[in-house]
Order: structure tokens, then sequence, then C-alpha cells
């Protein structure tokens, strides 16, 4: 029963995730939901703490198998990424809340989702597992790392709020993700592939909690600033477009890797944790942040269906890769 519930939850989150956009900026015009806001904190804690369990990090070990793809992953996952978002957002004059948003998407670890798409798509789950884990426990390190060059000039934030948000954010859930898996979970000999499913559930659920609080809170100001959702639409377009083919003629004509690296490679990478970044946006920026983290809500739509398209023609692509 629960499986089907998180196989649906994740199959239409396109349509749920719309569906939860619209409710929350009817709810903003209908009602006074200015409270909610004291309700940011426990509801990404409790969105990124089962998301953490999930987390294979045990997988780690096989990085030596792994090594050629991890280092063509981390390459795209945080240094072309980053890059390609703040060239488009130069380009196309984006406003430098959405620029913020949009470079801290970029360097996300994947989604949860993103190892379902390695899957179906018959991709090497352990390569894929080997970039999730790491991506996760190098954004540590990489999201101050970013948020610090951010600041140059700009006096975004500063360091110590982002120390203390990452520490709440992903550092704690981290380490208590390990605590329940290592020790609770295995230690008494629980199969953790019938536990799985209920921690996807919890993110899945209070994902789209806060993306309803998001827009319940900021409804009003993104209707009033619409152009700037329009404006996003282009930017995600282009950048979806280019890092999947970037991503797929480098692992074919450079880096000559088989079909199964491939996939593990692209959906790693080009699907970037929506969830977590909301998450941080919303606790780093304060009230700020819970305008920033419409940005990655919006751009989820498109990283939906821009996965989904090639994950359709997967086939396709392993014909082609074969030939």
């Amino acid at each position: 029963m629960i499986q089907k519930i998180v196989k649906n939850l994740s199959k239409y989150m396109l349509v749920y995730t719309l569906l939860v956009i619209i409710l929350g900026i009817y709810a903003s015009y209908t009602y006074s939901l200015s409270f909610l806001s004291n309700y940011i904190m426990p509801i990404v804690f409790l969105m990124i703490y089962p998301m953490m369990v999930n987390v294979s990090f045990e997988s780690l070990k096989q990085i030596k198998k792994a090594h050629k793809s991890v280092l063509i992953s981390l390459f795209l996952n945080f240094i072309l990424a980053p890059l390609l978002y703040w060239v488009l957002c130069l380009i196309f004059h984006a406003p430098l809340n959405m620029e913020i948003a949009l470079i801290l998407l970029s360097v996300a670890p994947a989604s949860s989702m993103g190892l379902g798409y390695v899957g179906l798509a018959k991709g090497d789950m352990i390569v894929a597992s080997v970039i999730v884990a790491l991506a996760f426990i190098l954004s540590l390190f990489v999201y101050p790392t970013t948020i610090h060059i951010l600041n140059l000039g700009k006096n975004v934030v500063p360091i110590s709020q982002v120390i203390n948000s990452l520490i709440f954010v992903l550092l704690l859930p981290l380490i208590l993700g390990l605590i329940t898996r290592e020790f609770i979970i295995e230690k008494n000999n629980k199969d953790f592939k019938t536990l799985k499913p209920y921690f996807s559930l919890i993110t899945l659920v209070f994902l789209y909690i806060l993306i309803f609080v998001i827009f319940a809170l900021k409804g009003q100001l993104i209707i009033k600033h619409w152009e700037n959702v329009v404006l996003i639409s282009p930017i995600a377009i282009i950048y979806y477009t280019i890092m999947l083919l970037v991503a797929i003629l480098f692992n074919k004509y450079i880096a000559k890797l088989d079909y199964s690296h491939n996939q593990s490679i692209v959906f790693t990478t080009v699907s970037k944790n929506v969830a977590l970044t909301i998450g941080l946006l919303a606790t780093i920026f304060g009230k700020e942040g819970h305008t920033m983290a419409m940005y990655p809500a919006i751009i989820s739509i498109f990283q939906i269906v821009f996965l989904m398209v090639y994950l359709h023609f997967s086939e396709q692509v392993r014909q082609w890769w074969e030939s």
C-alpha cells in the first residue's frame, strides 16, 4: 500500500507540484497564513531527515570501481552546472535573488527520484549510489564555498548564518540518518527495503507541504512579480537542454563510457535535489529565502519534464549508444 502511494506521488510529481503551487497561491489571497512561517524549520527537518536515511552511504566503499564516472559527475555537478546557471542569469539579466537560488540549486546533490530514473533507464545503480552519497558529503563544503563566492562584492548573507543553517538542514539530518540506518535498522536485523518506502513517503509529503507553505506565504508577491516566473522558463529550458547534451556527448565520445554508466551520470547530475535547496533557502535567507525558494519549486516542473522525456527515449539512446 505504502509503495503504491510513494510510486503515485513520484510518478505524478509534475501534477502534484502544479496543484500544490496553485493551491498555495489561492490560499495566499483567501486566508491570512503568515503564522505558517513559524513552522518552516520543523517542516524542512522532517523533509530532509528521512531523505538522509535513504541515502546509501555504504556504497562509497565501491568508489574505486566507479572513479571515472564519479569524477565526471563531480565536474558536471559542481563546476559546469553553476557556471551554466551563472552565464544564463547574466544573459537574461535575472535578479540577484533568482541568481543565488539557481546557483545553489545547481550544486545540490541528486534527488531520490534521480536514483529511481537510473533504475528505470537500466543504469548502474552502484555507480549512481556512489555519486549521490559522495555529492551529499561534499555538499557540506560546497554550499559554504559557493555562498562565499556569491558574497564577494555583494554581501549576500553572513557565512556564520550559512554554517548554522547547514548544521540544522544538512549535517544533523545526515548524522541522524546514518544512526537510524546503521544502528537502529541494521543492528536489529530489520529489512531496510521494507522500511524505505515509509521514509520516502515522509520526504515527499513534507516536500509538498513545504511548497504549499512557500507559495501560501508569497503567492501575492509572485503574482505581482509575474515577470520573474516568465523569465525563469527560458533559463530552465536552455539549462536542461545543454546539461543533457553535454553529459551525453561527453560520456559517449570523450570519456567513452558504457550506456549504464552514462545513465547513472545523467540522472544524478541533471537531476537536482529541489527539496534540499528549498529547505536551505528558507532557513539561510529568512523571509527573503521564502521568496527565493519559489524559483527551485518552479524549476522542478521543468526538471521533471526533461528527465521524463529523456527516460521515455532511453531505449533509443541505448540503441544509438551501442551502434
